[in-house]
């Protein structure tokens, strides 16, 4: 298992962002096979996806859908192929690559619209469940998707909306409750190792990957590269880290007392196959403007 989140969020006077962050551990059961493992990575373009579960096919299904999101957009520059059609795509290998094993996989997907809206889109694949949602963000607000362990996501979710009632800096908060968990594993186990960040503003034509820096520690997509760095590599993202505060949420949370929980937020959801269908795989669609929030016919559909 792991743990990762997606965020997708419009806060003027800044620019609307993406970010998708993981921890690197690789585990089965309650043994741990690596801390160096990649949880995160691009799917072309301005989108980029965390995953948790069986890995094979996840990381299957984004290697089929790179270079076809990367090889339209050479070709139908400067009009880039859609996040909707993206999802759409990612969606149908996923679920093909995962059913012959009948395993189970999750998937974050965070990037833009082409109305430039900052959206999120949360993919479930299972032998019972096959499910896209999607989740959009207007002016002046922000939503996450945690994806992996539940007690160490419903951690992270009470985590960020802690920090917002309590006016910190959300996102920072967020990694540093990542970081937490990363390296005092108690009840989260299967967390560990480094974390990963990937990042895209609207202004941005691509994901950028820096190097992320943890109290004095250095990172580069979730490896320690903190014995290797030099001046000459590119500065890294330093993510302030308050220890004190992330231990009297876990004690907190562990008592049940001073919490808050956070609002459900519902989304946008389509059965994969509605969305996905062989027929119509390949043709094209006009993102919408946003996702309502209502469940409707898929765009193009």
């Amino acid at each position: 298992m792991t743990l990762a989140f997606a965020v997708a969020a419009s806060i003027p006077p800044e620019p609307p962002f993406v970010m998708v962050a993981a921890d690197s551990r690789l585990s089965l059961g309650n043994e741990t096979h690596s801390d160096t493992g990649i949880k995160i990575c691009e799917l072309g373009g301005r989108t980029a996806m965390v995953a948790a579960g069986q890995a094979l096919p996840v990381f299957t299904a984004a290697e089929v859908v790179r270079p076809i999101v990367e090889n339209h957009n050479r070709r139908e520059a400067p009009a880039m192929l859609g996040f909707y059609d993206t999802v759409r795509l990612l969606a149908f290998f996923l679920k093909r690559a995962a059913e012959q094993q009948a395993w189970s996989c999750e998937v974050g997907v965070a990037g833009f619209l082409s109305s430039g809206v900052p959206t999120l889109a949360h993919i479930i694949v299972s032998p019972t469940r096959n499910k896209a949602t999607f989740f959009s963000v207007q002016s002046d607000g922000m939503r996450s998707i945690p994806i992996g362990d539940r007690p160490a996501a419903r951690f992270l979710m009470q985590g960020l909306a802690v920090a917002k009632r309590d006016r910190k800096p959300v996102l920072t908060s967020g990694l540093s409750l990542l970081w937490y968990m990363s390296q005092h594993p108690g009840a989260f186990g299967s967390i560990g190792g480094g974390v990963a960040v990937g990042q895209c503003a609207a202004r941005d034509q691509a994901f950028s990957w820096p190097i992320v820096e943890f109290a004095g520690r250095r990172f580069l997509r979730g490896i320690d590269v903190t014995p290797y760095y030099r001046p000459s590599w590119p500065p890294p993202l330093v993510v302030p880290y308050d220890e004190e505060w992330c231990s009297e949420l876990d004690q907190k949370v562990t008592l049940q007392e001073g919490t808050i929980q956070p609002v459900p937020v519902s989304g946008s959801s389509y059965e994969i196959d509605s969305m996905s269908a062989p027929d119509t795989l390949f043709q094209t669609h006009n993102d919408p403007e946003a996702f309502d929030g209502i469940a409707c016919t898929p765009p193009g559909g």
